[in-house]
């Protein structure tokens, strides 16, 4: 284990506190959360303990991951059921210096559905289908006060792989019965994962994942988010809600013009995802932390190319302005990728170890 890490506060993890912070009612330490952990990090920070190489969000780095988390402070941990849909991928040398292997970008050109017949016969992913091992595998080594957030992948963003995102655009005007048949489908297998979710235990949240901006805008129409995609968030946030679940949204990008849609309307509990470029996080909180809660915001682009210093100060500011809500989780502005040096992420971590110590002095 890396010496910092033991340097840290022996973990007390209690899910109930990251639990309140989303329902706005948090009094104590601000809790921490990450969408991911890249497994080199995890590697990297395990030492010998990581037992050799980690492959990023393979079932063998489950067990390992939620080991640092546990030791890291986290009260949660993000694990994704495996859903088979078909992906076009771009491969590339990984220039991290954690890596000597490849990095994977998502086609966006064109993907397996470009028709109607295609769409119809496409191998749609049944229950059987769905590979729930991952969040079986995580209940097996869960320490005692940590809990899941089952997360999935979004609805626009599965939609844009299966149709590429340039072809899903040009099809909104050349056949957009298409789109909205790949939506659908896309929604319903997102909805069986969600259910069978709820019907876990350790799942203390249901976690969408849609990205549905660029640094400039939304990258479709509001009005086709409001007609076929917010629509199914909606499900996915009733479904929660009946199960005692909050509802929690990852999106990237400038998605200014539908937060209040996503808040009014679809009834999320929780936005993750801010870039100081788009939206620093202390703006968003001043806007819409009396109406949901808050979660990450310390900028990727710091923690991996800005120093320890930089990034304790960063920290503190957030979370100065944010802590007082009551309704903040502190992590990064969306993950912990290869990229960000393993000194720079324990910087963000001790920064909040010593601000909730300071508060409970």
């Amino acid at each position: 284990m890396h010496p910092r890490v033991n340097n840290l506060p022996p973990p007390a993890p209690d899910y109930r506190r990251f639990i309140a912070a989303i329902e706005r009612r948090n009094t104590g330490r601000v809790p921490p959360v990450e969408l991911a952990v890249h497994g080199d990090i995890v590697s990297a920070l395990l030492g010998d303990e990581a037992a050799g190489p980690l492959t990023h969000g393979s079932a063998g780095a489950i067990a390992p991951t939620i080991r640092l988390l546990h030791r890291l402070g986290y009260d949660v941990v993000k694990i994704s059921a495996g859903i088979p849909f078909e992906l076009s991928m771009v491969t590339g040398r990984d220039e991290s210096r954690l890596s000597g292997g490849t990095r994977s970008w998502q086609n966006q050109q064109g993907g397996c559905i470009a028709t109607a017949e295609q769409c119809a016969e496409y191998p749609w992913p049944g229950d059987d289908d769905i590979d729930f091992a991952p969040v079986e595998a995580a209940v097996g080594v869960l320490p005692d006060g940590m809990r899941i957030l089952g997360f999935c992948g979004g609805v626009l963003e599965y939609a844009t792989y299966l149709m590429g995102l340039e072809g899903l655009m040009l099809a909104l005007y050349d056949a957009p019965d298409l789109v909205h048949s790949v939506v659908d489908r896309v929604g319903q297998v997102l909805y069986r994962v969600f259910e069978r979710y709820c019907a876990t235990e350790q799942v203390a949240a249901l976690w969408l994942g849609d990205d549905l901006g660029s640094k400039n805008g939304l990258l479709v129409s509001p009005a086709f988010l409001r007609e076929r995609i917010l629509p199914w968030y909606r499900r996915y946030g009733e479904l929660a809600h009946r199960n005692g679940r909050p509802f929690l949204l990852h999106s990237c990008g400038r998605i200014h013009d539908i937060v209040p849609d996503l808040v009014d309307d679809v009834g999320i509990d929780a936005k993750h995802s801010f870039e100081d470029a788009i939206e620093p996080v202390e703006d968003f909180i001043t806007r819409w932390g009396d109406r949901i809660a808050v979660m990450g915001g310390v900028d990727v682009n710091l923690l991996a190319l800005g120093d320890e210093a930089a990034v304790r100060t960063r920290v503190l500011r957030i979370l100065e302005h944010a802590a007082p809500t009551g309704a903040y989780v502190c992590g990064s502005g969306n993950s912990i990728p290869n990229y960000v040096p393993p000194a720079n992420y324990l910087a963000m971590l001790e920064t909040l170890a010593e601000f909730n110590a300071s508060r409970e002095s």
